[in-house]
C-alpha cells in the first residue's frame, strides 16, 4: 500500500507541475469554460479527479483502511466488551473535531470564492487551486496533516473521522464555476462524502478502533504511517 500511495503522490505532483507550467505560460488554456465543445489537456484533470473520487466508492478498490472502514466487510468486532459511555464520548470528540475542520475549510475557501466572484481571480486560478488540493490530499495522508495534528488529534489516517472528505475538499474550488465539467466532479465528490457520513451515522462502530479490530495497529498492513512514525510515536508512545 505504501508503494502504491507513493506512486500516486508522484503522479499528482507531476500533474500539479504541468498545471503550474500551463498557468505561468498560457493561463487561458486552463479555462475549461471557453470553447466547451473542444477537448483540451485541461479536461484530463476532470478524468483524474473523477477516477480518484470513484475509487472511494468501491470496497474492492486498492485504498487505505482509513477509507475502507466505511464498508461492512471491513468491520471486525472486538472480542471484549465495549464500554458504551467511552464509545459515545469518543464519537462526540470525533464529531467536534470534524465540525471544527468543516468550519475552518469553509472559512478558508470563502476567501477564494469571494475573490473569484468579484473577478479578482478567474477559472485558471481556481483550477490551479483544485490541483493543489489534489496533491495536498496525499500530503496529508503520507507526510503531514494539519487537521490531524492541530484539530482532530487522531492517531493516524486509518482512524481518521473525515478520511473521505478529501474528495469534496479537492472539488471545493470547482463549486463556484457553473459548468458541466466542474459540477459533475463536484456531484461525485459530494456523493462520496454523503455516503461516508451516512455510513458513519448508521454504523459508527466501524469507524473507531475501540469497536473495530480492523483499525488496530497490530492488524494494519497499510504502512502509510511510516513517514509520520516519529510524530506518531511521540504522541502515542507504546506502552
Amino acid at each position: 500500500m505504501l508503494r502504491s500511495y507513493l506512486l500516486r503522490f508522484v503522479f499528482r505532483a507531476l500533474v500539479l507541475l504541468a498545471v503550474l507550467c500551463a498557468y505561468l505560460t498560457e493561463r487561458e488554456a486552463l479555462d475549461f469554460t471557453k470553447n466547451a465543445r473542444v477537448l483540451r489537456p485541461v479536461n484530463l484533470l476532470w478524468v483524474f479527479f473523477v477516477v480518484s473520487f470513484a475509487l472511494q466508492l468501491s470496497p474492492r478498490s486498492r485504498v487505505s483502511r482509513g477509507c475502507l472502514k466505511q464498508f461492512p466487510q471491513y468491520f471486525e468486532r472486538i472480542g471484549s466488551a465495549v464500554d458504551a459511555f467511552r464509545f459515545r464520548a469518543r464519537l462526540t470528540r470525533l464529531d467536534l473535531g470534524a465540525t471544527r475542520v468543516a468550519l475552518l475549510w469553509i472559512a478558508l475557501n470563502l476567501i477564494f470564492a469571494a475573490l473569484y466572484l468579484r473577478g479578482v481571480i478567474g477559472v485558471p486560478d481556481m483550477v490551479l487551486l483544485a490541483t493543489f488540493y489534489y496533491l495536498c490530499d496525499l500530503v496529508c495522508i503520507m507526510f503531514y496533516c494539519p487537521f490531524q495534528s492541530l484539530v482532530m488529534k487522531n492517531k493516524c489516517c486509518v482512524t481518521c473521522r473525515i478520511f473521505a472528505w478529501g474528495t469534496i475538499m479537492i472539488a471545493t474550488p470547482l463549486v463556484f464555476i457553473p459548468h458541466l465539467w466542474s459540477w459533475s466532479a463536484v456531484a461525485l465528490a459530494l456523493a462520496c462524502t454523503v455516503l461516508w457520513e451516512v455510513a458513519y451515522y448508521r454504523h459508527p462502530e466501524r469507524f473507531v478502533e475501540e469497536t473495530n479490530a480492523f483499525l488496530a495497529c497490530e492488524n494494519c498492513t497499510d504502512r502509510l504511517c511510516v513517514i509520520k512514525k516519529h510524530e506518531l510515536h511521540r504522541k502515542y508512545p507504546q506502552k
